[in-house]
């Protein structure tokens, strides 16, 4: 066959789209990770007012087997048994808390199968939580230089603060979650848990439990750092990653959560989507004419799963409040659609979410309110699990769910969760 000139370009123009989209789909967290965070954003609600630890959710799901079996033969103890009910597979629980003042619960978890530790927060579970999430005023980002500490176990607001000195002037959040992260030591807890995780240590007084065969201190690398919530706890989750971010920033943390609120204002959003990976990496400050300085090798990157017309992710309806990162929107018939920085991009051809995007939970609010339930983002997200191992090859093939952001030219105008 002979090939012109015009065939030769359009054949570098499919081999370029077929490169472009592999590198994309390798952009996003693949699936595993992804249902790994939304088991665990579904998990920690049946943690409260349950269990105060790590080892007294075994002692519950001991019970709960017994209960179940006590007609069986087959009861067990093993903890790994008992872990699959309730956790992803190869986890083990490292630090649980439920602050009842706050309404805040804090869940975390190291994978040793998939080498990450994991934070994941709660959402709205009683009135309490449910004020605090409409509590709109906003405030500075961090912990509030006045809190003061009573726990000699950790550091002190002022060992700490100095790494929020690298938050731009003006960027402002929700001040009832900003509260529920940071107020009543809870960042210091969970940043000194932290450190110690991710190079294999334990965080609670009496060790670690769950499904593992790690020694202690035996990691040649620390593992990779990963936020997680659904609801409230997604906000959250989003909070504690840009502070970890600040903590770590030679490090590459990503939040992946699901049904999340807005969380800070436009210049927050502005802030927050610099530090992604294609931006330049880390935010240390802003200059007196506004201009951004970067630094540092790390990033922080957010995932936003939307289910369908879910209502919590358009609010609060407040022109303060704004989006940041990117809004994966899950859709009926199984297409997952990926909007770059939820507003999009023109320079990079990236589209943001269709008109209309924000109005949609209110034509139908029954279905907008069940789109919000946790479990249905699991049951959602469990279509796409990694390919089997083949019998040629010992690697797992990740099915990903999302190849590419949606382009300018192929974005729909007018919203459709159909």
């Amino acid at each position: 066959m002979r090939l012109t000139s015009v065939t030769v370009l359009q054949l570098l123009v499919l081999l370029m789209a077929s490169i472009t989209s592999a590198q994309s789909s390798h952009y996003f967290p693949d699936s595993q990770i992804v249902l790994d965070m939304a088991v665990l954003s579904h998990s920690v609600y049946h943690l409260r007012k349950k269990v105060q630890s790590c080892h007294t959710l075994i002692n519950l799901l001991q019970e709960e087997m017994a209960h179940e079996s006590s007609s069986s033969n087959n009861q067990t103890d093993e903890a790994q048994d008992i872990y699959q009910r309730l956790l992803p597979n190869g986890t083990e629980c490292l630090h649980y808390h439920h602050d009842y003042s706050l309404g805040t619960q804090v869940l975390v978890v190291r994978s040793s199968l998939h080498k990450y530790v994991a934070v994941a927060y709660a959402g709205t579970d009683d009135w309490n939580t449910m004020l605090k999430d409409g509590e709109i005023f906003t405030s500075d980002f961090g912990p509030n230089p006045t809190d003061n500490s009573t726990n000699d176990d950790v550091q002190d607001n002022n060992n700490i603060s100095p790494i929020f000195q690298g938050v731009p002037e003006g960027v402002r959040v929700h001040r009832g979650f900003n509260s529920a992260v940071f107020d009543n030591d809870g960042f210091h807890t969970i940043l000194n848990c932290i450190s110690s995780a991710r190079l294999g240590g334990n965080c609670d007084d009496n060790g670690s439990v769950g499904d593992t065969n790690m020694d202690t201190h035996s990691l040649s690398s620390p593992y990779q750092l990963f936020t997680t919530g659904h609801s409230l706890g997604a906000a959250d989750s989003v909070l504690l990653g840009a502070a970890l971010h600040l903590a770590y920033p030679n490090e590459k943390i990503r939040s992946i959560n699901f049904g999340c609120p807005k969380v800070g204002n436009i210049k927050w959003s502005f802030w927050i989507d610099s530090l992604q990976p294609d931006k330049g990496g880390q935010t240390t400050a802003s200059s007196d004419d506004g201009d951004i300085k970067k630094s540092g090798s790390g990033s922080f990157e957010i995932f936003r799963f939307v289910n369908k017309i879910d209502l919590v992710p358009r609010l609060p309806e407040l022109l303060w409040f704004t989006h940041a990162g990117h809004t994966l929107q899950m859709s009926v018939g199984g297409d997952i659609r990926a909007y770059y920085d939820h507003l999009g991009n023109e320079d990079l051809g990236y589209a943001g979410v269709p008109f209309g995007w924000e109005a949609a939970a209110y034509a139908f609010l029954p279905g907008a309110l069940a789109s919000h339930i946790s479990k249905h983002y699991v049951e959602y997200l469990e279509f796409y699990p990694p390919n089997q191992p083949s019998t040629n090859s010992s690697n797992v093939s990740t099915l990903y769910y999302v190849r590419d952001f949606e382009r300018v030219e192929d974005n729909a105008q007018v919203y459709s969760y159909a």
